[in-house]
């Protein structure tokens, strides 16, 4: 199943708090692509990211959990289960 993540910085978290964790977040996406879960990543532009994971949704949740700036409350994610239309997939 693939499953798309946004992530939005919470009300009040700057740039610099986000920035302070990237390493560790980038490492673990990384992680996560050697894995295979994670299919894409994007830049929404600014502080944040869009991630398409490909795994049951219960696991789903344990590696968005996982995420060190979900992790440290800096980031909200809103997770999405994509369903293919019928006669397209």
């Amino acid at each position: 199943m693939k499953v798309l993540v946004i992530c939005r910085p919470r009300p009040g978290v700057e740039r610099a708090d986000i920035a302070a964790h990237a390493s560790a977040e980038m490492d673990a996406l990384r992680e996560l692509r050697a894995e295979g879960a994670l299919v894409e990543a994007y830049s929404p532009g600014g502080p944040g990211a869009i991630l398409v994971i490909n795994a049951e949704r219960e696991r789903v949740d344990g590696i968005v959990g996982s995420l060190p700036l979900i992790r440290g409350g800096l980031v909200e994610p809103e997770v999405i289960e994509l369903h293919p239309f019928a006669g397209l997939a």
